[in-house]
């Protein structure tokens, strides 16, 4: 069983248990559950997170989203929110989570076709990410039909805006090197490069706004007990998570820019390609034209609090 599978099953399995148990209850125990305008919720989030960008990938031109998903990078979050409840349709969250994405040329299936140049490019990264988030999440059906105070069953949506800090790291003699500051496609130097005749990138941020946009589906078990499963993809605003984005440099440049330990170390790692004698300065290293994304499948405990008479007293 691939780390995919690891990730994904036990939350799959909960979740669709879970699911079973409730449509079994449904019509015995909505009519119990009460109103949570008002109310506050918090709990815990578990998930499996995919990574989305420049390196690594599936076999083909690579491409956003989907098309380019290898199971092989899949990586867990953890986090933990506090939602309020201006309506039992409409409420606002805040969360706080953590994780890592990588990606890596070497795990392509190189068959020989429009994927062999990302393979023979050879980079590889990993990223650290802290995130934060507030968005609004609007429940339809409950939305629509306010003759029940709440369904049992109630899917959402979700958007908002986050923050998130990353920090691109790659392998090196047995350690993990930060990449940023090698400024690896000359992000920051001065003038035009000669050999695109553009200018140099500017130098990146590694804190970073984000949309979250989250497609989700919750259970009430209880007035103060409720599971959530869902999917949040994340519009970024950088192509450098994975410290890819544009073409190679000239490497005579990293002598002028950097100190001499940090000009050996960008000239190690700028490139590392199975084919060297085909790199030059000028060429493609990445795809400027679409940023750096990840997207989380991922399983939620909510515990009611606030006011209510039936708050933690069984009814």
């Amino acid at each position: 069983m691939n780390k995919f599978a690891r990730c994904v099953f036990p939350i799959s399995i909960s979740f669709f248990f879970t699911l079973f148990l409730a449509i079994k209850s449904e019509a015995q125990y909505e009519d119990e559950l009460e109103d949570i305008t008002g109310h506050w919720e918090t709990g815990p989030i578990v998930g499996a997170n995919a990574f989305f960008g420049d390196l690594g990938g599936n076999r083909g031109i690579g491409q956003p989203f989907i098309k380019d998903f290898n199971s092989i990078t899949t990586r867990p979050l953890v986090g933990g929110f506090i939602n309020y409840f201006f309506y039992s349709w409409l409420s606002l969250k805040f969360g706080l989570n953590y994780t890592n994405v990588d990606g890596a040329d070497s795990l392509i299936k190189n068959i020989g076709y429009e994927e062999r140049w990302r393979y023979y490019r050879n980079l590889s990264f990993r990223s650290r990410i802290l995130e934060g988030n507030l968005s609004a999440e609007i429940f339809p059906v409950m939305m629509f039909d306010q003759e029940v105070e709440i369904h049992k069953i109630a899917p959402y949506i979700g958007l908002g805006l986050g923050l998130f800090h990353f920090n691109p790291q790659t392998m090196y003699q047995g350690q993990w090197v930060n990449l940023k500051p090698l400024r690896t496609e000359g992000e920051g130097f001065a003038g035009i490069d000669t050999f695109n005749h553009l200018p140099f990138p500017k130098n990146y941020h590694r804190l970073q706004l984000y949309i979250p946009l989250t497609v989700g589906l919750k259970i009430y078990f209880t007035n103060n007990i409720a599971m959530s499963a869902g999917i949040t993809f994340r519009h970024t605003f950088t192509d450098y998570i994975d410290d890819v984005s544009g073409v190679y440099v000239d490497p005579s440049l990293f002598d002028k820019y950097l100190s001499p330990s940090q000009a050996i170390l960008a000239k190690q790692l700028y490139e590392r390609s199975l084919t060297p004698w085909k790199v030059r300065a000028g060429i493609e290293r990445g795809d400027p034209t679409q940023n750096d994304s990840y997207t989380t499948i991922f399983l939620t405990l909510s515990i009611r609090f606030g006011g209510g008479p039936k708050f933690f007293n069984g009814g």
